[in-house]
């Protein structure tokens, strides 16, 4: 690469800006089931947390009077989508499109940063997008990881752009932003401050080495000032509601000392510093199998650092490795595997286009006399390939379907027979049958959460309320088979539906009412 091809002041024409929202929003629209072409999105994960924006915006406290285990700005995020519309996820689909559009935007930037290109080789993007978000690890959209992984994107911008400038450390400005988005990250999922923790690290050992102490402070500081800007408004609004001590014990306490802990290792995994390698290893490895698109563009991206200017290659490798190993150890700290973990990583898939961007450009040069035809015809197909993966998005099924096509709004007809009706989810996470039925959950632990065993309360709490006869209605899986004295089984409800594997399965519900 020439030395013309080192730009480090990354500018974004209107042109460009309006391409990259445009095709990211019509992206998120036909892929995910928050947007208005689907009647609702039935993933139980973003409809436990839309119940608890929904709570919020109702005056309950999270974790004090709704349980659940990620963090507190994740559900400020849906209260924001709950304002727009409590009655289905089109806020969420807003939020999604935002992020969609932050992602794809970072993502050209470092992509030109990287080759220099410019031009119609906007269009991988599209390509990119239209690969990461049908992505089955996607699933049904509206996940903590789906929302997080743009902001990571824009931390790889400001580390790549430190490098390439070469001194390896970022401005004061960019400093603040790294905290604001550090701070993010912290109150949505913890675990996703592996890659600025590794940020930092690299920034202390460059200014140790060149003894730039006083630019060193000047970051930290800033840095320190935008975490905190994100940080005080939450503690405030927890210290306010007088739940702290409910922040600090299902956010922080069960998640690091309960969650998947009782989950046993054996032989070389139990070792502490082979297991923090064994785990994020078995990760990648199990995901790259079983998601090939997500196993392609791992080696794609792990073979673009090969593509990199010679200038600057061995410093971008060393900012990557020391990002990237923070952060996988973080998300694949547990013995227990859960395939949308790796959808984090998404964040340096746009390093994996660099191979494709260069083979495009060595075309280019090579059809010198048709190089304009060549051009067109590359940027039309590339944009094709990446509407076609969308069209066979998984989710597309369900695209204008009736609301009556789900199980959710089918019992919610029955529950909605009896005013101001008690639900209770058991043994089953909440699926969305308190949004379809407009109601609220009206205990703490309300649905299932992948934590009773390790977490006796929940069960305990439900189990007493059901003696009682504390609920007007239970709902629970179809594949659930319960017995209660003082309810009675009055509706099943089945249908097939695609999962995150891709393959279409039986499920259903159950609905039993207090006799």
């Amino acid at each position: 690469m020439q030395q013309k091809d080192l730009r480090t002041d990354i500018k974004i024409a209107r042109k460009e800006l309006v391409i990259l929202i445009i095709f990211a929003t019509v992206t998120m629209t036909f892929v995910s089931t928050s947007s208005p072409l689907y009647p609702f999105n039935p993933w139980d994960d973003a409809n436990c947390f839309f119940t608890l924006g929904r709570g919020i915006i109702h005056g309950r406290v999270p974790y004090r009077d709704l349980y659940e285990q990620k963090g507190p700005l994740l559900y400020f995020l849906y209260a924001f989508a709950a304002v727009i519309s409590e009655k289905s996820f089109t806020g969420a689909w807003i939020i999604e499109c935002v992020a969609a559009s932050v992602y794809s935007v970072y993502s050209w930037k470092i992509i030109k940063l990287l080759t220099g290109s410019s031009g119609h080789l906007i269009t991988v993007v599209p390509l990119l997008t239209g690969i990461i978000y049908t992505s089955k690890l996607f699933n049904f959209g509206g996940n903590a990881e789906e929302l997080c992984f743009p902001l990571i994107t824009i931390a790889l911008y400001f580390g790549l752009k430190a490098v390439i400038e070469g001194d390896c450390i970022p401005s004061g400005k960019e400093a603040l932003f790294t905290g604001i988005i550090t701070g993010a990250l912290f109150w949505i999922k913890y675990t996703f401050t592996g890659f600025t923790l590794g940020f930092i690290v690299f920034i202390l050992i460059v200014a140790v080495r060149d003894k730039a102490f006083k630019k060193l402070w000047s970051l930290v500081w800033r840095f320190l000032l935008g975490f905190a800007a994100v940080s005080a408004p939450i503690l405030l609004y927890f210290l306010v509601n007088r739940a702290l001590g409910a922040l600090w014990e299902a956010y922080f306490y069960n998640n690091i000392f309960l969650y998947y802990n009782g989950i046993k290792t054996y032989g070389i995994a139990s070792i502490p510093l082979i297991r923090n390698l064994y785990f994020p290893a078995r990760g990648f490895f199990n995901i790259a199998i079983i998601y090939k698109a997500y196993g392609v563009m791992l080696l794609l991206t792990l073979s673009s650092l090969f593509f990199i200017n010679k200038k600057y290659r061995l410093k971008v490798i060393l900012f990557s490795v020391i990002t990237f190993v923070p952060l996988a150890c973080l998300t694949f700290s547990r013995a227990a595997f859960i395939y949308y973990y790796g959808y984090i990583f998404a964040y340096g898939f746009c390093m994996g286009t660099i191979p494709v961007v260069k083979l495009i450009i060595w075309i280019e040069n090579k059809a010198k006399t048709k190089k304009n035809l060549i051009t067109k015809f590359i940027a039309a197909t590339l944009v094709i390939i990446s509407m076609l993966s969308v069209a066979l998005s998984k989710n597309t099924y369900l695209m204008f379907k009736p609301k009556s096509f789900l199980n959710q709004f089918r019992i919610a007809e029955t529950i909605n027979q009896t005013p101001e009706a008690k639900i209770l989810t058991y043994k089953v996470m909440d699926s969305g049958f308190f949004t379809a039925a407009g109601l609220l959950p009206v205990n703490r632990f309300y649905c299932f959460l992948n934590l009773e065993s390790f977490y006796p309360a929940i069960s305990e709490e439900q189990h007493r309320l059901i003696e009682e006869g504390y609920f007007d209605y239970i709902v629970t899986s179809y594949f659930c088979e319960e017995e209660w004295d003082n309810y009675e089984l009055v509706q099943v409800e089945t249908y097939l539906f695609v999962d995150f594997t891709g393959e279409p399965i039986l499920d259903g519900h159950k609905l039993y009412k207090r006799v």
